[in-house]
């Protein structure tokens, strides 16, 4: 098939709820081989966009053509659109956990004859769609008994099920890191390659740059921009979904660093290659660059107490902590926010109050119960205090709050702790720039008050945006120090290509 041949345009769709335009004439078109991304805010349009191709939302007006044939948007249903070759993999997984891997992959288009399964075939099919999204499940294995990443990957293999011609992926990156992510780029440039048209939906630049050829940005309902991701750059990207320069997103240091908080003197952290030297400052922020398995997270676990230390010492305030363990960490003032939120940092299902306060259970009790009325404050306060989007009570369900809000209890949840330092590790993961701004102020303000703050990110521009100091991983070791704001990626990456060059000579 040519390669620029379109195998989707959308023109002029538009769709309004009461006098609020979700979407007002947007045009789009995804050609057959390519990846495209398709970006903006929260509130951009680009899940209403989603839901008009997959049937699930009909438009008010505008047209739509698959591969040069006129496709209905008006009447369009979830069965048409995956029979057309429509397919859509949501954030929120579809599948049911208490059937098997094959019988979700095939729900709604078994294989029967005469109202008979046929399982040998179907089997047979579910292996091939597995080896085709380089998924390491069998067929015949519960969902419930399977990982997040595996589960990403059956997703998308369930769209296949349909001889899919469009795809569009909706953040399907938010909860994968390492080699999880490798595999799914693997498999989005395998779909391109075998002409399928891909509409990549990400807050992750860094990632838009890897995989695709081409972008539409979204703003309030409109197109925003369009063209090659060749001819731009990350900072003009975000211009198009904010209005403003990347450099306008990163609030100004107002404070200079002071006494040191944390230090940290040969630490021996298993599964480092090297004894961990530093020191965070009261006042300062320190980021902690590295390429994905450099040993990043696994140093924060380990200045938190949450992996092994084997010897050296780590000191708070002064005086050294007594053993390696997140509760003994806590007690001298250690808040760490861990990266996967979803899973490690958050109640899901319990309301909001519920978990901004349960960390500070121990000094709101009172005769041996919390007190309720200090609990309410304590919520409301902090609600107002990091401008989390839920009903001033907390009686919210967290888990169906934006990933935005969900990041801002996790914070607010830690606050509560009066930590002295705070480790964040991929603060805005999955998270639209917008609502990566307001976390962006809440750290610096927090650096403002006189706390020590480490934050690690898989994006170089926040960490060189965001940091005072820089301290740079490779291999499982701390290969260098930079100053933050005038550093430049290309410091950062240099600095890790020849620790490598170093570290292969001195072998």
């Amino acid at each position: 098939m040519a390669e620029d041949a379109l195998a989707l345009a959308l023109t002029a769709v538009s769709k309004t709820y009461g006098s609020v335009a979700a979407l007002d004439a947007v045009s789009l078109d995804v050609r057959a081989g390519e990846v495209h991304a398709l970006m903006g805010e929260n509130g951009a349009g680009k899940s209403t966009l989603l839901k008009i191709l997959s049937g699930v939302v009909h438009p008010d007006s505008g047209k739509a053509e698959l591969y040069g044939s006129p496709l209905d948007l008006k009447t369009l249903s979830t069965r048409r659109a995956r029979r057309a070759g429509i397919g859509i993999v949501h954030q929120e997984f579809s599948l049911i956990p208490s059937m098997t891997v094959a019988q979700n992959l095939f729900l709604g288009i078994e294989d029967a004859r005469g109202g008979v399964l046929r399982g040998r075939a179907m089997t047979r099919r579910a292996e091939e769609l597995l080896a085709r999204v380089h998924a390491d499940v069998a067929p015949d294995i519960l969902v419930e008994r399977i990982g997040v990443a595996q589960s990403q990957l059956v997703e998308i293999a369930k769209a296949l099920a349909s001889n899919v011609r469009v795809i569009a992926l909706d953040e399907p990156s938010a909860v994968l890191s390492g080699d999880e992510l490798d595999s799914l780029f693997t498999v989005v440039r395998d779909l391109a390659a075998n002409d399928v048209g891909v509409l990549y939906v990400s807050h992750r630049i860094d990632e838009v740059f890897q995989l695709c050829q081409r972008y539409s940005v979204l703003k309030d309902g409109r197109n925003s921009g369009s063209g090659l991701i060749a001819d731009t750059t990350p900072d003009e990207l975000i211009s198009l979904m904010v209005g403003r320069s990347v450099s306008q997103l990163f609030p100004a240091s107002g404070a200079v660093a002071g006494d040191v908080a944390l230090e940290a003197k040969a630490l021996e952290i298993e599964g480092l290659a090297a004894p961990v030297d530093l020191e965070l400052r009261r006042g300062e922020i320190v980021g902690l660059a590295g390429l994905q398995g450099s040993g990043r997270t696994r140093l924060a676990r380990g200045l938190f107490g949450d992996v092994a230390v084997r010897g050296g010492a780590l000191v708070v305030d002064g005086a050294p902590v007594a053993r390696s363990a997140p509760f003994a960490a806590m007690s001298r003032g250690i808040a760490y926010l861990p990266e996967d939120r979803k899973q490690l940092g958050l109640a899901l299902e319990k309301p909001v109050g519920l978990n901004l306060s349960m960390l500070a259970w121990r000094r709101l009790r009172k005769g041996g119960f919390v007190g309720a009325v200090g609990e309410r404050s304590l919520v409301r306060a902090a609600i107002e205090r990091l401008g989390i989007k839920t009903n001033a009570s907390g009686s919210d369900i967290v888990g169906r709050l934006s990933g935005g809000n969900q990041q801002k209890v996790v914070i607010a949840k830690w606050l509560e702790m009066l930590p002295d330092v705070i480790i964040f590790d991929e603060p805005t993961r999955g998270i639209d720039v917008g609502a990566k701004e307001q976390i962006y102020r809440i750290i610096r303000e927090l650096a403002d008050g006189g706390k020590s703050v480490l934050v690690i990110s898989s994006e170089l521009i926040e960490v060189l945006g965001l940091s005072d100091r820089v301290l740079v991983m490779a291999d499982g070791r701390i290969v260098g120090e930079l100053p933050g704001h005038s550093t430049t990626e290309e410091d950062v990456m240099q600095l890790i290509v020849s620790s490598r060059g170093d570290a292969s000579g001195a072998a």
